[in-house]
């Protein structure tokens, strides 16, 4: 998608007018919609003068060249430290509550680093069995109830064909509940973006 097409994109558009520290949710059936996504997100903290810390399972090099193909200077970010990609480890059993693996995680990645801070990532990788789901969405879920706690700025991200099956409604709909917004990544004819709040019942 080029620059033009993607400033007329409406989850770029919906995303761009959003400020201050707020729990995003991305969801993307087609990982070049997520990619965009991803990274205009950064692009405007870093523009801001945020600090971005992305973490992954995948290799660091992987997700650099990502955001070197959607115009991230990521050298000169790096260079300024303001720019971190992180290769997170599996949680290691239940040595900590969902609490204080955020607390932790946050603490350990942002050290040295100026705030504001913005996050993009997923603290639990396993999306793909049933405990995995149920302990992602557990922290999901502690992590919204004490959002303001962490001062900073979060998009949690998912493909949704990884998704394990049995579980994907359930959990697609604890992840509305548990952030103040919702990007849906997908050709633009199916795009969505919405604050959840418009979802609540009187």
């Amino acid at each position: 998608m080029s620059n033009e097409k993607a400033s007329e994109y409406h989850p770029v558009k919906f995303l761009d007018k959003l400020e201050g520290n707020n729990h995003i949710v991305l969801l993307y059936d087609d990982e070049k919609y997520g990619n965009l996504i991803i990274a205009r997100y950064f692009q405007k903290g870093l523009e801001k003068g945020q600090s971005c810390i992305y973490f992954t399972d995948e290799e660091p090099e992987a997700v650099e060249s990502r955001l070197r193909a959607q115009s991230i200077d990521v050298d000169k970010y790096k260079q300024s430290n303001s720019l971190r990609i992180i290769k997170t480890q599996p949680a290691s059993g239940d040595s900590l509550n969902p609490l204080d693996l955020l607390k932790t995680f946050r603490a350990a990645s942002t050290q040295g680093m100026k705030g504001p801070f913005r996050f993009a990532g997923r603290t639990i990788m396993d999306i793909e069995s049933k405990p995995g789901m149920m302990q992602g969405m557990e922290v999901e879920r502690m992590g919204q109830k004490h959002f303001p706690e962490f001062d900073n700025a979060q998009m949690c991200f998912y493909d949704v064909h990884k998704l394990e099956p049995t579980m994907r409604n359930e959990w697609i709909a604890g992840l509305v509940r548990n952030h103040h917004y919702v990007i849906y990544a997908s050709t633009p004819d199916k795009a969505v973006a919405f604050e959840t709040d418009l979802l609540e019942e009187d």
